[in-house]
Parts: C-alpha cells; sequence; structure tokens
C-alpha cells in the first residue's frame, strides 16, 4: 500500500508565529527579491515499512505522475499487487496516466474521497515537511539550497521509518 499525494512548498518563508528561547531576540525571516518560486513534491508513503519515496520537479502533469509511481512500484520487485492509494486529483486518474500505470499490472490505483485529507497519511509527512523545513526557512536568496534542504529532509526520513509509521497513525505508540 502506497498513500501517494504532492505537495507544493515556495521560496517565500511562510509567515506565522515564530518562538524563540527567553531572553533571545526572536528570529527574523527573510524574504528574496525574487518572485516566489515554487516546487512541487511528488511522494508515495509505504503503509507497512514506512518508506517515503520522493521526487522534486517544477510541474506534476500526468506523465511526471505515472513515471513517479511506476518509479516507485520498482522498489518492490517481489509484490504481486501494488495499491496506490491516493486523492482526486484530475491528473490521477488521466487516461495517460492510467496508461501508464497500467504498464506494470501490479499497480491498482485506489481513491480516497473527495476533500478528505486527513485519511492520507502522506499528508501529516507534507504536515511535518512544512513544521520542520518551510516555516520561516532562512533560504529564500538561495532557492536551489532550498530544493536540496528538502531532498534532505526527506532522505533523512528512510533512517527511522518507525518513527514516520508513529507521526502518521500507521504504527500504535
Amino acid at each position: 500500500m502506497l498513500y501517494q499525494d504532492e505537495c507544493s512548498l515556495y521560496r517565500q518563508p511562510s509567515q506565522g508565529w515564530l518562538w524563540a528561547s527567553m531572553g533571545r531576540r526572536q528570529p527574523r525571516m527573510s524574504f528574496a527579491a525574487k518572485g516566489n518560486t515554487r516546487t512541487r513534491v511528488i511522494g508515495a508513503l509505504n503503509a507497512i515499512t514506512g518508506a517515503v519515496h520522493h521526487q522534486q520537479t517544477w510541474v506534476v502533469d500526468r506523465r511526471t505522475y505515472g513515471r513517479f509511481v511506476l518509479a516507485a512500484a520498482k522498489h518492490y520487485p517481489a509484490a504481486t499487487k501494488i495499491y496506490v492509494i491516493g486523492d482526486n486529483w484530475p491528473v490521477h486518474t488521466h487516461p495517460d496516466a492510467q496508461a501508464l500505470l497500467a504498464q506494470d499490472p501490479r499497480i491498482e490505483w485506489v481513491s480516497l474521497p473527495t476533500y478528505a485529507p486527513w485519511l492520507n497519511p502522506i499528508e501529516k509527512v507534507w504536515r511535518w515537511l512544512r513544521q520542520t523545513l518551510v516555516h520561516a526557512h532562512p533560504y529564500a536568496d538561495d532557492f536551489h539550497l532550498f530544493k536540496q534542504r528538502i531532498t534532505e529532509t526527506l532522505d533523512w526520513l528512510a533512517h527511522d521509518p518507525e518513527l514516520i509509521l508513529r507521526y502518521t497513525g500507521l504504527m500504535d505508540e
């Protein structure tokens, strides 16, 4: 079972409350004079092992989506059936995307109910990423470094899949 979703992350840091230790200056957010460039992350969370597969791209279209799912499925050569569970974004059910997924007969697409992000555990991975890295980040002037940090942070999850399974609610405490 792979829970799949996409998220957008932006060059300019998100605004909101920032906490600092008592007696210290509150951290300041820096904003770039450039536009609010976006990167997209496609991800899949294995509901059993806690493995997180991810890819950064500028745009998520039906071909990018289909190729990502096929690449994620290659990590499970012994699986006889791979359920890919996701939301109702039209890209997921587009005939071109479904044709790509049909190249691997083990893949079966399962759609979540409309407007129900709380049913997709990878949404909690995106929340964790936003809370730990993206909110008030200092990388507005170096978008390349920001994207590198996103990749490093998501790769770090591979070192503690049990933590992710607990955080997303897929494993009991």
